[in-house]
């Protein structure tokens, strides 16, 4: 009896043994260690500022993230089922470096980017993760001074929210984030540039699955692209391209005259009044993008 018992412990320290080194790969080098994104995805994310949406393009050909440690690499699928990757497809990975950064290449010939350094104490990035992402959809908006970008979580107004990344059961459309706040989840959608906060609807059994149509508060020009310097306007509503319009008017320090439009462009860290302006300072692209929306605000409603 006591043979089989022995027997039985030294078979559960090989299986664990066994099944540990499975995920465990010699040492990588240090500058390899990180959290890594798919390129595509990222692409997408920069251009569409929907996370759900760029999440969803590449499932289930790639992993939606790469944890990458010094000695395992973990990847959440949809971030429902986390798990360490085998050696025996890791075996396979490449390590690339150039100009526009360091990037992991998989055995399927995925891309992934580098997009932090640090890992956390399990060997996971969530947190710099989210970082990453809140910095891509609100890098136009992180500059108004009611938006706050900290750590993992967004400060919009004064009130905090974590980010919710799991969002398999929730609609995607036009939706940037979902987050949450004192357990209360928000949907941010995005409508054309300008962002709207709406609540979330509860079904028979207490379960937030819809959006609610109200809007609870609005966000003019949120989902500009920071690198861009003449935004797409041609299928914008009529007030967003006339904020688009008077963009180019800040950029230059005009003094608005109007009080919504002084309001709205004082909340910008960058807006300085210049008390030379003249348009006679705009470049030949801004004069036409400016008379090319004129025309455009005068055709829609």
């Amino acid at each position: 009896m006591k043979m089989k018992s022995l027997l039985l412990l030294v078979l559960l320290f090989l299986g664990v043994f066994t099944f540990a080194d499975e995920f465990t790969y010699p040492e990588i080098e240090d500058k390899c260690v990180g959290t890594y994104i798919p390129v595509d995805i990222d692409n997408n994310l920069k251009k569409t500022k929907l996370f759900y949406t760029a999440l969803k393009l590449g499932y289930p050909i790639h992993h939606d993230v790469l944890f990458m440690g010094k000695n395992k690499c973990y990847s959440d699928a949809r971030f429902h089922d986390g798990y360490a990757i085998e050696v025996s497809e890791f075996k396979n990975y490449r390590f690339v470096e150039n100009d526009s950064g360091f990037f992991c290449l998989d055995d399927k010939g995925n891309s992934y980017k580098k997009i932090s350094d640090k890992l956390n104490d399990y060997g996971y990035g969530y947190e710099y993760y989210i970082n990453y992402i809140l910095n891509v959809i609100f890098d136009f908006s992180k500059d108004m001074k009611n938006i706050e970008i900290k750590g993992d979580k967004i400060q919009i107004d004064n009130i905090e929210y974590s980010v919710i990344l799991d969002a398999t059961f929730l609609e995607d459309k036009d939706i940037a984030l979902y987050i949450l706040s004192e357990k209360r989840p928000y949907a941010l959608v995005k409508n054309g540039v300008n962002g709207e906060l709406h609540c979330l609807k509860q079904d028979e059994e207490d379960f937030f699955s819809h959006v609610d149509e109200k809007i609870i508060k609005e966000f003019p020009l949120m989902f500009v692209n920071a690198d861009s310097k003449f935004p797409a306007y041609w299928n914008l509503p009529r007030q967003q391209i006339r904020y688009l319009r008077n963009l180019i008017y800040a950029r230059h320090g005009y003094a608005f005259k109007n009080r919504e439009l002084k309001r709205f462009f004082e909340n910008f860290e960058w807006y300085k009044v210049n008390p030379d302006f003249s348009e006679e300072d705009f470049n030949k692209q801004e004069k036409l993008y400016i008379k090319d929306m004129l025309t455009r605000e005068e055709e829609v409603e």
